[in-house]
């Protein structure tokens, strides 16, 4: 190393002085004008600005019929939830050789904790986040013993949080994300992103962003899908670019675009614009969110991460060989993933030595390269991948070798919880396909009077029929109950109660009413409030 000494005047060092001092006043005045605009925008906030959080006002905008995601995300609506960062790293915390570089830069250089800083005060309204730094590296860099012990800390977090992010690089998101998808042992928001372009060139992430960075905008915004709760029982979603896509659908199709990640025919889950988060469609593990059903059984608190089998993949190719596969199957790997050609055909060398593979107690897993699409069949050692892609298919391949020695169990698993789809068929059976047919239509009114010169006191349930066949309505009030037994359609009928005393404490009818569809009960509940009222 060269040591440079440097000789001044009496004069130059006065200078040198001067000059530092007015720098040193400049960035005072510049700290105190930005740690004042801060503390006014969180004033603001203080002061009764909603968290841009929720969608237009809903809770459920996809209508899910389920109590427990009901629960959420009216809690969400009404409180600051609490949201854990857990980082690893990847482009998004990556540190640029300058403002203007995209593509030479250094992944996970800054710290989460420094990251979250910068978005303060305006992330503070939307809940309160804390950051794990779990690893700060490249995606691809992590192992699977890694992604155990990742799983196992976002279960931690989500033991005192309301949701989770983690950040990681995009090269291997889509394969964090369904990992955590068919690992995570939680109903709560789980929710990846990352970024296409690094955070900044500068010393920390609070100076010197790269031009055009969407490293800021989708740490924030991922934080606010999950503080939303808009996604419990989702399992785990990925967030960048504004889209929200399920992690068993969606893949990284370009090497730089920002809008890199899609989800073939199955298009996104929604987006979220500004305050807006606009969900179209949900997975269909949704439907399960009130039963055990939603949970998979590979819970990795039971396996030792050191012991997670070795699963590979092989693609196939005009004239492909067999030998990779042979070599694979003597090196002890127990699983294959084939990304075939078409539907999931190999060639004859590479069937031949699956052939003989499958003996030796390998299982493999047929998919298509084609990117889209499906493979059907299996059997004979093989199973059908459905539409998983091979990396995807690889990862449900490895945990079902972890937790199974049985090959038809495997086989169901990928069939379940490797294929969830939506089936209303055995709806059709249970609800009717015209309107009415899921509920009872009618008004009803509670009415206290004084009658006897205000001696008497006296209550009137009135029940009219808005429904288009006779129903049964069954009344219940604190004087007594009475069932009126088909009213027909379009008529009104009333039942007078007694009330002892002369004073009735505000209150409300119960009302159940009944009728038939087609041979079955169709039954719906209601009130009628009646005030306080009180006889001379």
């Amino acid at each position: 190393m060269r040591t440079l000494t440097l000789t001044l005047t009496g004069r130059a060092v006065a200078a040198v002085v001067a000059l530092v001092l007015a720098l040193a006043a400049l960035a005072a005045a510049v700290a105190y004008t930005v740690a004042d605009s801060r503390s006014t925008a969180a004033a603001a906030r203080a002061e009764g600005e909603a968290p841009p959080v929720l969608a237009a006002g809903a809770t459920n905008p996809l209508g899910i019929t389920s109590a427990r995601y009901a629960t959420a995300t009216a809690t969400a609506a009404t409180g600051k939830p609490k949201v854990v960062v857990v980082a690893t790293g990847g482009t998004m915390a990556g540190k640029a050789t300058g403002r203007d570089t995209f593509t030479s830069y250094r992944a996970g250089t800054y710290l989460m904790e420094d990251m979250l800083d910068t978005l303060r005060p305006e992330l503070d309204a939307v809940a309160d986040v804390t950051a794990v730094q779990f690893g700060n590296a490249g995606s691809s860099g992590y192992s699977m013993e890694q992604f155990h012990a990742l799983t196992l800390e976002v279960e931690k977090q989500l033991e005192t949080a309301d949701a989770v992010v983690v950040t990681t690089g995009t090269d291997t998101q889509e394969e964090f994300a369904y990992w955590l998808d068919l690992t995570v042992r939680s109903r709560k928001p789980v929710v990846t992103s990352g970024s296409m372009r690094p955070w900044g060139a500068g010393a920390g992430p609070d100076s010197d962003l790269v031009f055009g960075t969407d490293a800021p905008a989708n740490l924030y915004n991922a934080i606010k899908v999950a503080a939303s709760q808009q996604t419990y029982c989702f399992g785990t979603v990925l967030m960048l670019n504004d889209e929200i896509q399920a992690a068993r659908e969606v893949t990284k199709t370009n090497s730089y675009r920002t809008d890199t990640f899609q989800t073939r025919e199955y298009g996104v889950l929604g987006w979220i614009d500004g305050s807006n988060i606009t969900l179209g469609r949900a997975p269909a593990r949704v439907m399960a969110c009130d039963s055990e059903e939603w949970f998979t059984p590979f819970d990795l608190s039971q396996v030792d991460p050191k012991a997670l089998p070795r699963v590979e993949i092989l693609v196939s190719y005009q004239q492909a060989g067999g030998e990779a596969v042979t070599a694979f199957a003597n090196a002890g790997v127990q699983g294959i993933v084939t990304a075939g050609t078409g539907a999931g055909g190999i060639s004859s060398a590479m069937s031949q030595a699956r052939t003989a593979a499958v003996r030796e107690g390998v299982w493999f897993v047929s998919t298509t390269r084609t990117g889209s699409g499906s493979s059907y069949g299996g059997g004979n050692g093989v199973i059908a991948g459905g539409d998983l892609t091979a990396v995807k298919a690889r990862l449900l391949l490895l945990l079902s070798r972890a937790f199974t020695d049985d090959f038809a169990t495997a086989q169901g698993w990928f069939a379940t919880y490797g294929s969830r789809s939506f089936d209303q068929s055995a709806t059709a059976g249970t609800i009717g396909a015209e309107p009415g047919s899921t509920s009872v239509s009618f008004t009803a009114t509670a009415t206290p009077v004084c009658k006897a010169a205000g001696n008497k006191l006296w209550l009137t349930a009135s029940v009219t029929n808005t429904d288009t066949v006779p129903i049964d309505v069954r009344v219940t009030s604190s004087s007594g109950e009475h069932t009126f037994t088909a009213v027909p359609a379009g008529e009104t009928a009333e039942k007078t109660f007694s009330v002892k005393g002369k004073t009735l404490p505000a209150g409300e009818v119960a009302l159940v009413a009944t009728k038939d569809v087609d041979g079955r009960t169709v039954e719906t509940e209601a009130a009628a409030a009646y005030p306080e009222t009180a006889c001379r």
